[in-house]
């Protein structure tokens, strides 16, 4: 591989797991090979799974993607970037316009679905221009399927209504039958750099119903992670949140290990102090 690009993990090997057969199954069922297989993509490790499966099954016809906007962290956009160069696929950053969506804006509980209906318009919409606009000579429209890495746990949470979207663009979910933990054990199995990572949903996501999700409350939220990381230093493996509360209020969310720990409960006074004089919060 080119210097300092990770080498592509290689194929899946015989000795699979039943774990990984059964997604490759869920892939190979998804799809023609001759269809174009795009991953909705956020370098999490539920997406990361699909992409490296998908990539395995259709490697030259597959592309990950994902949406850029004030909602995506750029340490998760960097990591996103690692992890597609790592499996060795392409990796298409394109920007999506949920910011302009009044549901989303007013993140009263339909945020998720906007931002996911536009999500899936967008690649859609990238996917069938660059197949009308392809050189290569085609006798029919290539068909696209979408993937997303939606797991058995996400299922059970109600407030996950972005599914919704996913039936109405009838996104494929190769992990729907797998939990978050067996979604990580196949993390680990293919060798994928963030298998051990702790979850990193969307910015949108820590602003309290209620608060408008604009661009200014969601750079708010990202700066405020980042002066929490860099005060207690967590691994990463450790959950953490900062909330944007109604009335301007923040909160800090951290694992119970992090708050037990006597050198992190040391720097929290100056934490507090920082949130509030250098970002604004009350």
């Amino acid at each position: 591989p080119p210097p300092g690009r990770p080498a592509r993990r290689g194929p899946v090997l015989p000795g699979m797991s039943r774990l990984l057969r059964s997604v490759r199954d869920a892939v190979r069922a998804a799809g023609p090979p001759s269809a174009r297989h795009v991953v909705a993509y956020s370098g999490g490790i539920d997406s990361s799974v699909v992409a490296a499966v998908v990539h395995d099954v259709h490697p030259r016809d597959s592309v990950a993607v994902i949406g850029v906007s004030a909602a995506l962290p750029h340490r998760q956009l960097l990591l996103a970037r690692e992890v597609a160069a790592s499996i060795g696929l392409p990796l298409l950053e394109v920007p999506t316009r949920e910011g302009l969506v009044p549901a989303y804006i007013a993140n009263d509980g339909q945020a998720c679905y906007a931002c996911k209906t536009t999500l899936y318009a967008a690649l859609q919409s990238v996917l069938d221009h660059s197949t009308r606009t392809s050189t290569a000579p085609s006798p029919a429209p290539v068909p696209v399927v979408l993937y997303n890495g939606t797991n058995a746990d996400d299922q059970t949470d109600p407030t996950r209504v972005g599914l919704v979207a996913a039936r109405e663009f009838s996104v494929a979910s190769p992990l729907a039958l797998l939990s978050k933990a067996e979604v990580r054990e196949l993390g680990r199995e293919l060798g994928l750099p963030n298998h051990a990572h702790a979850a990193s949903p969307c910015l949108r996501s820590r602003l309290e119903l209620g608060v408008h999700a604009t661009a200014p409350r969601l750079r708010r939220v990202e700066l405020a992670e980042e002066v929490v990381r860099d005060v207690l230093q967590p691994g990463h493996g450790h959950n953490l949140r900062v909330r944007h509360l109604r009335g301007g209020d923040a909160r800090v969310e951290l694992d119970g290990d992090l708050l037990r720990d006597e050198r992190v409960a040391a720097r929290l006074e100056g934490l507090a102090v920082r949130l509030v004089a250098g970002l604004g919060f009350s």
